[in-house]
């Protein structure tokens, strides 16, 4: 049975953060904020550790990757200074909930070794026993500062196993708590009747309306009938048990469409909405106006992205004219890796002879609405 220490120094051994530097830095502060809204999730729920996991995974992110990049350094004033006071912030917390979490793992310990009866020397020596400070192992990371992000050390390495929701269950956590509250604009009835659903590939289910492709083709309908495609993003929240993604909102950002491409623009908004509504991103849909339900090579780049920082994400490709609708993701054995090490722009041949992406067998579908957030 591992002590107090040690567990902790196995937990924290578990959070690791995958970096790659072709992904856009509008993507990562979108799952920034998809990651810190999760952890409230988890909170809230009482998952302690999960929640304490996230935000580490959120302060290393930006300490050791994000605030190092040219690109953020070239950004305007007020996002490096938000996102330097957003990091801070977090960082309490999570030095905070680091010493609970310890002191935790230490009366766990104490109560065993009651019960086991041992002598009384083995339980001062317990109690005496040398803790290493919260966030020690952040002590050689600095906070950049707001106005001129300096760069950083760290021991970690750049890529490491991504953190799905299933296997945030580190060494004995709490067991997860009902919620007593429900998030502001949330519609929990989207929860399926099933109690509990098996992993697919080490993946958690994702629970998607059925009507939710049908949905998003008709508000589009006027760009596919000009030939112009539409993307959007997919966000929701955590089942109550914690196991489980519910997607519940398509939020459509202002964007520049062509008959084989869309880039998003005001991205900003797009983060509000996920902070005000505590919203998860969960992958995105996007319209073919007149080809098949495929994965481009622009596609597959795009859903890196997603994939990455959670790898349940999936991405819905609507195909109207054919009548296909697809749900695909990167291999995680092979697409994955293939598509980061790829540092090819714009449309281009992927000479790979495995399948780069796959339709998601961890889809779910329920009977629930979805909610269009048109920010056009």
């Amino acid at each position: 049975m591992m002590t107090a220490d040690e567990r902790m120094k196995d937990l924290n051994r578990h959070i690791c953060v995958d970096y790659a530097d072709n992904v856009s830095l509008s993507s990562y502060f979108r799952f920034c904020r998809s990651m810190l809204n999760m952890a409230k999730e988890y909170e809230k729920d009482g998952c302690k550790i999960r929640a304490y996991c996230l935000r580490k995974r959120f302060v290393i992110l930006f300490i050791d990757h994000l605030s190092r990049r040219e690109d953020f350094k070239r950004s305007g004033n007020e996002v490096r200074t938000s996102w330097c006071r957003e990091c801070e912030r977090v960082l309490k917390i999570v030095e905070k909930m680091h010493e609970e979490i310890l002191q935790e793992f230490k009366a766990e310990e104490l109560s065993r070794r009651k019960i086991s009866a041992p002598p009384l020397g083995a339980i001062a020596a317990a109690a005496d026993s040398t803790v290493a400070p919260p966030g020690a192992d952040l002590e050689n990371r600095s906070l950049p500062s707001s106005q001129s992000p300096s760069s950083t050390t760290s021991s970690l390495p750049s890529t490491a196993t991504p953190v799905t929701i299933s296997s945030c269950s580190l060494p004995q956590p709490p067991s997860p708590k009902p919620s007593a509250t429900t998030p502001p604009k949330i519609d929990r009835s989207l929860k399926p009747s099933t109690v509990r659903l098996s992993l697919r590939n080490g993946l958690s289910p994702i629970l998607v309306p059925r009507t939710l492709a049908a949905t998003f083709i008709k508000v589009v309908e006027p760009n596919t009938r000009a030939n112009r495609e539409t993307c959007g993003t997919l966000c929701g929240y955590l089942s109550p048990e914690g196991d489980k993604l519910v997607v519940s909102h398509i939020i459509i950002c202002k964007q520049i469409g062509t008959a084989d491409s869309c880039t998003t623009t005001n991205e900003e908004e797009l983060l509000k909405c996920l902070e005000s509504g505590g919203l998860i991103v969960m992958g995105w849909i996007h319209t073919h106006p007149s080809q098949t339900a495929f994965m481009s090579s622009m596609d597959l780049h795009c859903h890196l992205s997603y994939q990455l920082m959670l790898p349940e994400a999936i991405a819905i490709v609507c195909a109207p004219k054919h009548e296909e609708v697809g749900y695909f993701s990167l291999t995680p054995d092979y697409g994955l890796n293939f598509v980061r090490d790829c540092k090819e722009t714009g449309f281009h041949d992927h000479t790979s002879l495995r399948d780069l992406y796959t339709t998601c067998e961890h889809v779910i579908y329920t009977e629930g609405k979805v909610e269009i957030v048109d920010l056009r």
